[in-house]
């Protein structure tokens, strides 16, 4: 993990910092057409979805890699992209709890779910940037979950 979390961000819950609309592709979709829809947007990640239940992530790195390295691109559909399943935590869980899962399993995003619903995404960079750059979000939501 490259991010040292201040002690007064540790037990913030996902639910305040996770990215709420991630892209989200059918596990069947080319990947040409994928990233044609991609180049549009700033995300670095995508939920895979099969019968209506994510199974997975792919990165950009992933479609990048697999683009280049391919002959056949036009058949290459997202579901042959996922290298692991998506590893989710809970919408309270606290950032630490995510970013130490994030450090064991070696990942940069973990889904974020309510009651086995997935509700966002969180990402190691994300994290990073909202406690550099809106440090001040970050208290506001500490003080309005504390008891007075």
């Amino acid at each position: 993990m490259n991010i040292e979390l201040s002690p007064e961000f540790c037990t913030v819950p996902c639910r305040a910092v996770m990215n709420k609309l991630p892209p989200k592709a059918d596990a069947t979709e080319n990947v040409l057409e994928l990233t044609n829809r991609l180049l549009s947007i700033d995300y670095k990640a995508v939920i895979v979805y099969e019968d209506k239940e994510p199974i997975g992530l792919i990165t950009l790195k992933d479609i990048m890699k697999w683009l280049v390295q391919t002959e056949d691109k036009g058949t290459l559909v997202v579901k042959d992209l996922i290298s692991v399943p998506l590893i989710s935590v809970e919408l309270d869980t606290t950032i630490q709890e995510a970013l130490n899962i994030m450090e064991k399993y070696s990942i940069k995003y973990v889904g974020v779910q309510e009651q086995k619903t997935l509700k966002g995404l969180l990402n190691e960079d994300g994290v990073k940037e909202i406690c550099e750059k809106y440090p001040h979000y970050l208290r506001e939501y500490s003080k309005l979950r504390s008891p007075a």
